[in-house]
């Protein structure tokens, strides 16, 4: 079943793709957590050579050197990410799409490999339903993803001066697995971790994801007064523990067969 598109969810799609073509530049200098999940994520991959896989949500192609051996495709919603992957891997094919909407026919890839991309999603149903989709019998796919309960310091932090918690809220680890099955995977393996980022300062732990793209996940600073910055920063300078200023995050790991009764 396909869904309907809606004009707030292009505009939504086009404010992704558009911060994280900002920070396609900075990405790889900041990308201190993404590359912790990466090298948990590839830890559950098992190359078998020669096959076609798809790396959803490419970014600038970090996970395309890994899946050398194979015919890669590396999708993504930013022109400027894809720019930045076909310079690190010029091998590769690219294609700039929506992951809801792939643009490949069906049963044409062994495996999908997705590192911290379908969060930006805005109905896995879909997402799972198309990753099933292009998938041959058998296919696998590796995903990490932001779950409930992520990034609880800015949450805490905001709700000390307005009230309001200010970023992305994410589906729980069942409600994402519910999708999976839906679409007609096989729960291969599934983890939940904890995984906590610390920074010098205030100031580094919110760069640490506006400077990756994921502005999006808290309002613009340039439309919040100086004066309720200062106030942010203070509510947020209290969690600081020994190790520094902590951002965590609920990461769950996934590992996914299609098995097509059809």
């Amino acid at each position: 079943m396909t869904t309907r598109i809606t004009n707030s969810d292009i505009v939504y799609k086009q404010k992704v793709a558009s911060s994280f073509s900002r920070a396609a530049h900075s990405y790889d200098q900041y990308a201190v957590f993404q590359e912790q999940v990466f090298t948990q994520l590839v830890e559950w991959y098992s190359p078998v050579m020669d096959q076609r896989w798809l790396d959803l949500g490419t970014g600038t192609g970090r996970a395309l050197s890994v899946l050398k051996g194979q015919q890669v495709v590396g999708l993504d919603l930013s022109f400027s990410m894809i720019h930045k992957a076909r310079q690190r891997v010029p091998s590769a094919a690219f294609v700039c799409a929506d992951a809801e909407a792939l643009p490949f026919a069906n049963s044409v890839f062994d495996g999908v490999m997705s590192s911290l991309a379908i969060q930006w999603c805005l109905t896995p149903s879909q997402l799972f339903s198309e990753l099933f989709r292009v998938l041959s019998d058998q296919g696998q796919v590796l995903v990490s993803t932001l779950v409930s309960g992520s990034m609880p310091e800015l949450s805490k932090a905001w709700q000390g001066v307005d009230g309001r918690s200010h970023h992305n809220h994410y589906p729980s680890m069942t409600k994402v697995l519910a999708d999976c099955k839906a679409a007609g995977f096989f729960i291969q393996k599934a983890q939940q971790h904890t995984m906590t980022v610390h920074y010098p300062t205030v100031k580094e732990a919110v760069y640490s994801l506006k400077k990756v793209g994921a502005s999006i996940v808290m309002e613009d600073s340039s439309v919040i007064s100086p004066s309720k910055w200062k106030a942010f920063e203070l509510q947020y300078k209290q969690l600081q523990t020994q190790l520094g200023i902590p951002l965590s995050y609920e990461v769950a790991f996934i590992q996914l067969t299609k098995v097509d009764h059809g």
